[in-house]
C-alpha cells in the first residue's frame, strides 16, 4: 500500500513538473512576441529624420503619415502614403496604404499583411480587403538582418486610421497612423 502511495505521489510530482515547464515556456514565448518599447521617427519633409526614444507617455497613436515606429527588436515600420477614394470592381470604395518594414536586428523578423488593420470613423477595425486594381501588395515572410520590404495594403471603405500590431495576440495596436 505504501509503495502504491509513493508511486502516485511521484507521478503527481512529475505531472506538476511537466505542467510548470510548459507554463513557463509559454509565458516566455508570449513575452518574446512583442514589446511596448518603441522609438518614433518623424519625417520632417527635408530628408532629415528626427529620432526620439519612446518615453513612458509618448504616444504612438494618430501618427502622421511618414512617421516611423521602431520596436525594441529593431523592426522599423512606416506608413509611407495613403490612397483614398479608390473604386473597386463592384463600385465600392477602397482605401490603400503603402507600408515599409526595415529590420535592423540580428535574428530575423516576420512581416505580414495581417499585422495591419484599418479603422473607420466609427471605430470599427478590419483586416485587408480585396481590391481588383491592387498592385505591389504586401505579402508575408521574414526579413534577415538589414533587410527591408514594402507593399500596398487595401481596406474596404473609407479608413481613417492604419493600425499596426507587432504582436498578433494583442488587442491594442502597437502604433496607429491618422490617414485623414
Amino acid at each position: 500500500m505504501e509503495k502504491l502511495e509513493n508511486e502516485v505521489l511521484l507521478s503527481r510530482r512529475a505531472a506538476l513538473g511537466a505542467f510548470a515547464t510548459v507554463a513557463l515556456g509559454t509565458a516566455g514565448l508570449l513575452v518574446g512576441c512583442g514589446s511596448d518599447k518603441a522609438i518614433v521617427t518623424e519625417d520632417t519633409g527635408d530628408g532629415d529624420k528626427k529620432e526620439e526614444p519612446k518615453k513612458e507617455k509618448q504616444p504612438t497613436t494618430d501618427l502622421a503619415v511618414g512617421t516611423t515606429v521602431t520596436t525594441a527588436a529593431g523592426l522599423s515600420v512606416t506608413v509611407d502614403s495613403v490612397q483614398t477614394g479608390l473604386t473597386n470592381f463592384d463600385g465600392s470604395t477602397m482605401t490603400g496604404i503603402h507600408v515599409t518594414y526595415v529590420y535592423n536586428g540580428n535574428e530575423g523578423a516576420d512581416y505580414n499583411v495581417y499585422d495591419w488593420k484599418g479603422e473607420d470613423a466609427n471605430g470599427a477595425q478590419q483586416n485587408q480587403g480585396y481590391y481588383s486594381e491592387g498592385s505591389d501588395e504586401l505579402q508575408s515572410g521574414t526579413l534577415a538582418a538589414g533587410g527591408s520590404v514594402a507593399g500596398n495594403i487595401y481596406f474596404d471603405g473609407d479608413i481613417k486610421k492604419a493600425l499596426y500590431f507587432a504582436n498578433m495576440l494583442e488587442k491594442t495596436a502597437t502604433a496607429s497612423w491618422a490617414l485623414a
